[in-house]
């Protein structure tokens, strides 16, 4: 059985920001702050390290649902945090959340600790390792690192050391970020990073995200679907599986590979309106429907129309409608039907105007209109 601290050496507290701001010789600080304190910016984090903190805390165990884990300001020095776990399970909305946020201090280090601040399905979440001189700080943080650390997944950066001095992560394990070329973010600012013997690891499956918008592809044409890896490493194969309308399994469609920056762009050429979902090994993406329209081809030729519509099925016994532009809008001239080949030659009923041939929609395919032509 594991003996406890005496109360003397140890802090334990609940939605109350504990604040260090002299000598300290602790065995165990353990600071909870729940969903109720949602609202009061006085309580919102976990533990400030402010001027005049120094010494040792051997456990550090904080557990967040509203702000920040830990925030360093200037003044803080000479510390040591031997151990311990920062979980952070929510946050306030619109708030930007932390794990550790070093904005000042020096020669602090955070031994062991376990930072995972990340969350999938949360966005605002900065980083697990955060180090930039800001707020009131008139000079960088100096010589603030984190040796030994486990570094979570699903931050927008795992690491980031910005404006600094000999800060930021030694010998850690580091989680792939939400955005893959943020994992270790090291800015202009930071002189002489501390980023040695460090690992970078796939810690659980990414996520497969596309961008948004209607996917609709002309017949015989490139259909180009992008979007994010998230938290997934550059270089992770995204396969497209396709299953034409009508059909009943899923076939290879094309594959590629996300870049450094996490994003991915396939190359399809749908002949027929089809769904088309993502995957990569045994993470399954979304499914999106591909449309497609047939591409419809009309020129005069020696007085007449002559028109061609190009699909996957044929359109022979089809009917087609030839429209005029008047007065800004197209209205309905004749009716052609398609023949032999989905082709057909006709001689139009009107002169001196602007057409195109328009094909409705029928199973595989949506709707299409040709070029326009302008008649003589």
């Amino acid at each position: 059985m594991i003996a406890t601290p005496p109360a003397a050496h140890q802090v334990v507290q609940v939605d109350r920001t504990w604040t260090c701001s002299s000598a300290v010789d602790l065995d165990l600080v353990k600071v909870t702050i729940t969903r109720k304190v949602i609202g009061d910016r006085r309580r919102k984090d976990a533990v400030h390290l402010r001027p005049g903190c120094t010494g040792r805390i051997g456990r550090l165990v904080i557990v967040q649902w509203v702000g920040d884990g830990v925030k360093v300001a200037e003044g803080a020095h000479d510390l040591t945090v031997g151990g311990g776990s920062i979980r952070c399970l929510g946050k306030a909305p619109r708030l930007h959340q932390d794990g550790i946020q070093v904005l000042g201090g020096a020669r602090i280090t955070f031994e062991h600790l376990k930072v995972d601040c990340g969350r999938r399905d949360s966005r605002l979440i900065n980083s697990n390792f955060f180090v930039n001189q800001a707020g009131r700080s008139r000079l960088p943080p100096r010589d603030i690192v984190c040796k030994g650390c486990s570094l979570g997944a699903w931050a927008a950066h795992t690491v980031s050391v910005q404006r600094s001095v000999r800060s930021g992560v030694l010998g850690s394990t580091i989680c792939i970020a939400r955005f893959p070329q943020l994992t270790v973010a090291v800015g202009h600012g930071a002189q002489d990073p501390v980023r040695q013997r460090n690992t970078v690891r796939q810690c659980g499956p990414g996520e497969l995200v596309l961008d948004s918008g209607r996917h609709v592809a002309v017949f015989g044409k490139r259909l180009v679907l992008s979007g994010l890896f998230l938290g997934q490493r550059p270089g992770s194969p995204v396969t497209a599986e396709a299953r034409k309308q009508g059909a009943s399994r899923f076939v290879r469609a094309g594959v590629t590979h996300s870049r450094q920056n996490g994003r991915f762009r396939l190359v399809l050429r749908s002949r027929i309106s089809e769904t088309v979902r993502l995957r990569s090994g045994s993470i399954r993406g979304p499914a999106t429907a591909v449309f497609v329209r047939p591409r419809v081809l009309l020129k005069l030729s020696r007085g007449s129309l002559v028109a061609k519509v190009r699909a996957a099925r044929p359109y022979a016994g089809r009917k087609a409608a030839l429209q005029a532009l008047r007065n800004g809008r197209w209205t309905f001239v004749q009716g052609v039907r398609l023949g032999r080949r989905s082709k057909a030659v006709f001689h139009p009923h009107v002169s001196r105007v602007t057409v195109r041939l328009v094909v409705p929609r029928r199973p595989g395919y949506l709707a299409a209109a040709s070029d326009t032509v302008r008649l003589p």
